[in-house]
């Protein structure tokens, strides 16, 4: 029961889950760039179909195996991210596949598909670097900067102290969790508390009824790219691990985050994802 209630947060506020919004390259920077580049991206626009509740909301739906569907995807990386349209108009996915026929498959053997829950639209989309764009943009304005003779080092440093505190601020609150161990398939849940203390991020992680504690920090990754990660060391089930898990808003301006859990000697990373307790 407590895991379907999971899958069932998972399904409306994200995911992304996922961890597939941040990918292996990203985080561990393990990620073949030959199989990177034979990925496309296509945009599934759900809409309610026959079987649709009337007068019901999308969080009334039938949709517990379409949940657990979607999470699947989302661990296995071909789904990016996912949620419902909060106007009860259905829903939209973003997968990253090898081409149209793998999508067509996918969402054909989607449970709330095959039951007539939803109806869909599938369109091929093309996403564009915006961070790339960006961080262009952000080194012509420094380059402007130095010339005309202004220090931008200090206005840095203080902007980065200021963020923090406000990400602190922000990422405050309960988090429901979703994880996959280490060199496992097995799966578990928990419950995750952050809290800006005397300008630390305190993290209270419960799994099973065992809680640990520990500090989140914020750092970034991918050298130039600076992804920004948070960081934690934590114990679990008698042994220490590193997470280090990409965050961001969701549609709801809620933070959510997905990232990756290692153990000395792992081969293949724990998966976690966190979503927002919404009281």
């Amino acid at each position: 029961m407590a895991f379907a209630k999971m899958v069932r947060i998972a399904l409306f506020f994200v995911i992304a889950l996922a961890l597939m919004y941040c990918p292996a390259q990203v985080l561990a920077e393990t990620t073949n760039p030959q199989e990177t580049a034979t990925k496309a991206t296509y945009l599934i626009i759900y809409r309610p179909g026959p079987a649709w509740l009337t007068g019901k909301s999308v969080m009334e739906q039938l949709l517990k195996e379409h949940g657990k569907y979607m999470l699947s995807l989302y661990i296995k990386g071909s789904m990016r991210l996912a949620g419902p349209l909060t106007d009860n108009a259905g829903g939209a996915v973003l997968l990253d596949v090898s081409d149209e026929a793998e999508a067509k498959a996918i969402v054909a053997s989607d449970p709330a598909v095959k039951s007539g829950t939803f109806v869909y639209e599938i369109h091929p989309w093309k996403l564009q670097p915006w961070d790339e764009f960006a961080k262009k943009a952000k080194g012509a304005t420094q380059t402007s900067h130095s010339t005309t003779g202004n220090s931008v080092g200090g206005a840095d440093a203080g902007r980065t102290q200021l963020d923090e505190e406000s990400l602190r601020s922000y990422m405050g609150g309960d988090y429901d969790l979703i994880g996959r161990k280490a060199d496992s398939t097995t799966t578990y849940t928990g419950h995750v508390a952050l809290r800006d203390e005397n300008g630390v991020l305190q993290v209270t992680r419960t799994i099973e009824g065992k809680s640990d504690k520990c500090v989140a920090r914020f750092d970034t990754v991918a050298g130039e790219d600076r992804i920004p990660v948070l960081s934690m060391h934590f114990h679990f089930d008698g042994n220490v691990y590193d997470a280090t898990y990409r965050w961001q808003s969701d549609p709801d301006n809620y933070p959510r985050f997905t990232g990756y859990v290692y153990l000395a000697g792992t081969k293949s990373p724990g998966l976690e994802a966190l979503f927002p307790v919404h009281k």
